[in-house]
């Protein structure tokens, strides 16, 4: 019997593997490996998860088998909103609806205000997907910084 995961890796897309039944992270690690990907410093993270998993923590049996690879440990986020500033440290894997539901209670928005509320690479338009993980955005560091801006609404 296979395992099947999705994995991503710092900035990559996620990729649907199949590995043997009894798979680990030290088995994810070595297909990574594999594919040229330098694994010494690298740490396996289950979605939304705050720790890294152990060599030896099964990859199968999860409801919502989605991973993330990544270096840092933590990633400093700050997200700007209005003329205020607020910082925390999440773990690479967690996505941006994650992100964005801290950042939207730090701002003290209701719920209807901010579900017209979405984060902003800070100094671009860009408007990452909320399925996405927040390790893809940091670049060479363990930071990212966000605007959190209104969405656009498209009038017809």
């Amino acid at each position: 019997m296979k395992t099947v995961i999705f994995f991503a890796a710092g900035a990559e897309p996620l990729d649907r593997l199949e590995l043997e039944g009894a798979a680990v992270v030290g088995d994810l690690l070595a297909v990574v490996k594999e594919r040229g990907i330098d694994v010494a410093e690298l740490l396996i993270f289950k979605e939304d998860d705050d720790e890294p998993l152990e060599h030896h923590h099964p990859l199968h049996g999860h409801d919502h088998p989605v991973f993330h690879a990544h270096r840092c440990r933590k990633v400093d986020v700050t997200v700007h909103y209005k003329t205020e500033a607020f910082k925390h440290k999440f773990a690479p894997s967690a996505t941006i609806a994650k992100v964005t539901r801290w950042a939207v209670e730090k701002a003290g928005l209701g719920k209807e205000e901010a579900e017209e509320h979405v984060l902003q690479i800070h100094g671009s338009r860009v408007q990452p997907p909320q399925n996405a993980h927040l390790g893809s955005f940091t670049g060479e560091s363990c930071a990212v910084v966000f605007d959190l801006v209104r969405k656009k609404l498209v009038q017809g």
